[in-house]
């Protein structure tokens, strides 16, 4: 596994159960690193239209990128649109059918597009340039808090083992942003979505009550912190302005090191 060095760019997940205010929690690192003097390239509205990663070519003179997981395209596009689709129409008949995905089958998908994402993009961006900066929506912390709740049987242990998940934990994210937002007030959020309908298995109340503590347990944090990420909670109950106040102080607190740089 290629592993993290010391003069190797920042990298910042975001996590959070749906509907916790990641969007919020995003825009406002972005206006962070922006007013820090980064430009950003956003690979996800690329992925959406293009259909694949960019390469450095694509990149300009951006320091910054903005990506997501699962990816918009290749492997990540099969997950969205198959994987952990809440509907699907048997391709014979048509009718709509249950997932027919394991919590394991998934798991493995989503550590291949991890796998994919890294080993193209993200660790060549960071490589030997500390100037550089990643704010990501979503990563490994939420297969370790999703898909051993689909399957009892997962441990964080098993999950590890999968390359894409080992090569998250060896190139290790500089920060955790973890959002802590009541599953009512996120269930809430997701009802009254209009422009962003994910259609996703894991949008049902029970299964949302139960990943607002798994995201706060050691099975999923505990990667992180022995890898050396720093992590941040962020109270994604708050109104938009007070999110956003708190991560950007999360943000020069954490990162004070990309601030002075970019001085």
């Amino acid at each position: 596994m290629i592993k993290r060095q010391a003069n190797d760019g920042l990298h910042v997940m975001v996590e959070g159960i749906d509907g916790s205010g990641k969007s919020t929690v995003l825009k406002a690192c972005r206006e962070w690193a922006e007013e820090r003097g980064a430009t950003f390239f956003d690979v996800v509205s690329f992925m959406e239209q293009e259909q694949r990663l960019p390469n450095t070519a694509d990149l300009g003179g951006a320091n910054g990128l903005l990506c997501a997981e699962p990816t918009f395209c290749w492997i990540g596009r099969a997950i969205r649109e198959e994987i952990i689709a809440k509907y699907l129409a048997d391709s014979v008949s048509g009718e709509i059918v249950e997932p027919r995905y394991s919590g394991w089958e998934t798991a493995q998908a989503f550590a291949l597009d991890r796998l994919v994402l890294f080993r193209r993009l993200i660790i060549p961006f960071l490589r030997n340039h500390p100037e550089r900066i990643i704010f990501q929506d979503r990563g490994l912390g939420s297969s370790l808090a999703y898909q051993p709740l689909q399957d009892t049987s997962l441990s964080t242990e098993r999950l590890l083992e999968l390359p894409g998940n080992a090569q998250t934990v060896a190139f290790n994210p500089t920060l955790l942003l973890l959002i802590r937002t009541e599953a009512a007030a996120a269930m809430a959020r997701l009802a009254q979505r209009t422009d962003k309908q994910d259609e996703v298995i894991f949008e049902e109340p029970d299964f949302q009550t139960k990943l607002v503590q798994r995201f706060l347990s050691d099975d999923v944090l505990g990667p992180f912190k022995q890898a050396g990420t720093m992590i941040s909670e962020i109270d994604g109950n708050q109104n938009i302005e007070q999110v956003a106040k708190e991560v950007k102080s999360a943000l020069s607190q954490k990162l004070d090191f990309f601030a002075r740089m970019k001085a």
